[in-house]
């Protein structure tokens, strides 16, 4: 005589228990083990990154004076494990825990400042020396004083003076003595020391005017846009 099965009500009901605990366990990895050290979900909450992440409202903005017909965030991958092991490098677009001077919009209405997750472009590591000159440039035939940001003796490019973020003038909070907020005056960059800047150069609230960025406040490089699906793209 041989032994009864078990009846197929219990078996799809220990099935869907199965699934149900393996689900969890996979759960449990991710938030302990995968998001804290290896991969987290980031998404850009404004134009300061653009054109490389897009991050804007539909519509038109009064400060970067760009019309969209359409809203735009993009969604992106953060690579936590790679910084365990080695520095950002120069160039690198990495995320991190910007300082408290870099939170203006709170204290403008009488709150204390914030701690905001920010993610620019690395363009200084420790030891490199920094410096923004004042240079003439004409543009419609008008001369105007442009600053241009100088990286150990060599030319990057220029940064002028927005109708926002100006760097030839203080921010509305204090600065960090570290920051290049349009003086000549070189800074090199200590051993622990990033300067970060947003690709949108004339509206971006970056290094140039709060300061550096200590290494202990880097969370992890941007390594992949992942929404929308149409932009979907591994960065460089």
């Amino acid at each position: 005589m041989s032994a009864s099965s078990p009846a197929k009500g219990a078996v799809t009901t220990r099935s869907v228990a199965e699934i149900f605990e393996s689900l969890t366990v996979a759960l449990v990895l991710v938030f302990l083990i995968i998001r804290p050290f290896f991969v987290q979900a980031f998404f850009i909450p404004s134009e300061s990154m653009e054109p490389t992440l897009l991050g804007h409202e539909a519509g038109y903005n009064e400060q970067t004076r760009e019309k969209h017909d359409t809203a735009v965030k993009d969604h992106i991958f953060v690579n936590k494990f790679t910084y365990h092991f080695a520095n950002p490098n120069r160039e690198d677009i990495f995320v991190f825990r910007a300082p408290l001077i870099a939170d203006g919009e709170n204290p403008a209405k009488g709150l204390p400042p914030v701690e905001n997750v920010l993610i620019k472009r690395c363009m200084g590591i420790p030891g490199d020396v920094l410096q923004v000159r004042h240079e003439p440039r004409k543009n419609d035939g008008v001369t105007e004083e442009v600053g241009v940001l100088y990286r150990n003796g060599k030319r990057l490019e220029e940064l002028p003076s927005p109708d926002g973020y100006k760097i030839n003038e203080p921010m509305a909070w204090p600065q960090d003595p570290r920051a290049i907020n349009g003086g000549d005056t070189p800074i090199t960059l200590g051993p622990d020391e990033y300067f970060a800047m947003g690709d949108n150069r004339n509206h971006s609230n970056d290094s140039r005017f709060w300061g550096v960025v200590k290494r202990d406040r880097i969370i992890g490089k941007a390594s992949v846009i992942f929404l929308p699906l149409d932009r979907m793209r591994v960065l460089r």
